[in-house]
């Protein structure tokens, strides 16, 4: 079963755009698995960046920058198991994707 990661970008304003990504899960992973890694990888439990973990961002590219409304943090917001076909664009299983997270993560440390 594939594993569909949610995650949004929520401005300043509060503002919010939604999007998820299908991904591989050969080694069988549970949603509460994977849920609990990336708590534990994101300093606040669910933000990150998704440019550097190759997730595509959901930024609000309709309007200018604003630096008192816009940031580059993404939001996890859940997981769960799919029967859609994969549809990252590097074609990655999910223990792929919370390694690259945790990794991004650390550095920033």
């Amino acid at each position: 079963m594939n594993i569909e990661f949610e995650y949004r970008y929520r401005d300043f304003g509060n503002f919010k755009k939604y999007g998820a990504v299908v991904f591989g899960n050969r080694n069988r992973l549970t949603v509460d698995e994977i849920s609990q890694r990336v708590s534990l990888a994101l300093a606040d439990g669910q933000s990150f960046n998704a440019a550097r973990c190759g997730i595509p961002d959901l930024f609000f590219y309709d309007f200018p920058f604003d630096p008192d409304l816009d940031h580059d943090s993404h939001e996890f917001y859940g997981a769960s198991e799919s029967e859609l076909p994969v549809n990252d664009a590097a074609n990655r299983d999910i223990l792929d994707v919370l390694l690259e997270m945790e990794v991004s993560v650390a550095a920033l440390k």
